[in-house]
């Protein structure tokens, strides 16, 4: 067996799609643009809610025509040349070796306020980047059903809790008073991470049994996500305010005392675990279908495209991004690398990856209608761009430098994937 096996149906791939999106953004950014524009926050969400739609109908559009273990990689390869695709899909590696431990750390410090702890602000994102790997290693169908507990009981929690403090405390409605532009725009360059994931999930739609059912997944995923974080919103307006201190540090949890009472503090416990293991066990899937790619690909070693006869799993490929992610989590958790860091890193990158799955969409989709989705993408691309700064700016330089040298140094044939896959039937 030379590929990965075709065992996704649409149900479980809206489910990866789901554990890739609700992560750590979920805990941190309806707090805080709450607390910077009190109940204007909205606005921020509803801008990027809206404009993010032209990006991820060309990640969809590109995932039925395209499916491949590389996602944003094979996709620029295809549209822009080699060069281009390795330096995506290095690019690409780099984000989520930065937000994968960055996400569990996140995590890590969660639970060990709640507990009263400490040493758990190490230990679990050590556990879950452990746990994440075990479950990539039974393959992709027991990782499937582990997103689907794992998201459904999040839902459920955050739902309930929101309604229960929509009805204990009543609906104080949005405000429609517009912030200053300024402040308005930094808030919405944070609430875009709320919206990256999709372009992660492209790394597994090469096991989708029915790649036309990607379309789908991006649309029932996108619902599900906007809505649970307008609960979230209207919870928060109804039962706190603007100054609480606890907003930038653990909103869901100041929700969930108001809602639930004593109740709030075991509940926002495993709302937090299980949505910081449902996004790190999806994004070690993810990832590790990355590094077979490329390594298939020729970009990465040969030994990590080896697949396991029985269910065509990258064993090798996810016993080396989990140890990857676990040194990377070990300093992050302990301090002596920032974390902060990793989050601004891995955020910028995948927008700069949002452009590029929108600029392959344009090379590829031809001319007519997808012209004006072109176009809707390039303003998003080049406002985001920016209202973000020198972050983003740096991501941006970063794929530059990373395409001319990739330029300068190649110069064996291209061994695309088809040919790869040819030589090894």
């Amino acid at each position: 067996m030379s590929g990965l096996q075709k065992s996704l149906g649409g149900a479980v791939g809206t489910f990866l799609a789901l554990s890739t999106i609700l992560g750590s953004g979920m805990m941190i950014l309806p707090g805080t643009s709450y607390q910077d524009l009190g109940r204007s926050a909205w606005l921020p969400w509803a801008v990027a809610a809206v404009s993010v739609i032209p990006l991820l109908y060309c990640y969809a559009w590109l995932g039925r025509r395209h499916p491949s273990a590389s996602g944003v990689a094979h996709y620029s390869e295809v549209a822009f040349g080699r060069p281009v695709g390795r330096s995506a899909g290095m690019l690409a590696t780099l984000a989520l070796v930065a937000g994968i431990p960055a996400t569990a750390i996140t995590g890590g410090r969660y639970v060990a306020q709640f507990s009263g702890l400490p040493s758990l602000a190490w230990l679990f994102p050590v556990a879950v980047l452990a746990l994440a790997t075990l479950i990539g290693c039974l393959g992709t169908n027991v990782s499937g059903k582990v997103q689907i507990a794992l998201v459904l009981g999040l839902f459920i929690l955050v739902t309930c809790t929101a309604l229960v403090a929509l009805g204990t405390h009543g609906v104080r409605a949005p405000s429609t008073a517009v912030p200053p532009l300024g402040k308005l725009g930094s808030v919405l360059t944070a609430v875009y991470v709320a919206f990256t994931g999709w372009e992660t999930v492209a790394f597994t739609f090469e096991e989708h049994k029915r790649p036309d059912a990607i379309p789908r997944i991006f649309a029932a995923s996108y619902v599900i996500v906007v809505a649970l974080y307008g609960l979230v919103l209207l919870g928060l307006f109804s039962t706190v305010g603007p100054g609480d201190e606890a907003l930038d540090q653990a909103p869901l949890l100041r929700l969930a005392e108001r809602s639930l009472g004593d109740l709030g503090r075991p509940v926002t416990l495993a709302l937090v675990v299980a949505a910081i293991t449902a996004n790190v066990c999806a994004s070690v899937l993810a990832l590790s279908r990355l590094v077979y790619g490329m390594a298939r690909s020729g970009y990465l070693p040969a030994p990590l495209a080896r697949v396991r006869h029985r269910d065509g799993n990258p064993v090798l490929a996810v016993l080396a991004v989990g140890a990857v992610l676990t040194l990377i989590a070990l300093p992050g958790s302990t301090g002596v690398m920032s974390f902060q860091l990793l989050f601004v890193l891995s955020g910028g990158i995948y927008f700069v990856l949002y452009g590029l799955g929108a600029a392959c969409y344009t090379k590829l989709a031809g001319p007519g209608a997808p012209r004006a989705v072109a176009a809707l993408c390039a303003l998003t691309v080049v406002a985001v761009t920016v209202l973000a700064g020198p972050p983003m700016w740096t991501c941006w330089a970063l794929f530059a430098a990373l395409s001319l040298t990739t330029v300068v140094l190649t110069r064996r044939p291209s061994r695309t994937e088809p040919e790869y896959e040819h030589a090894n039937r």
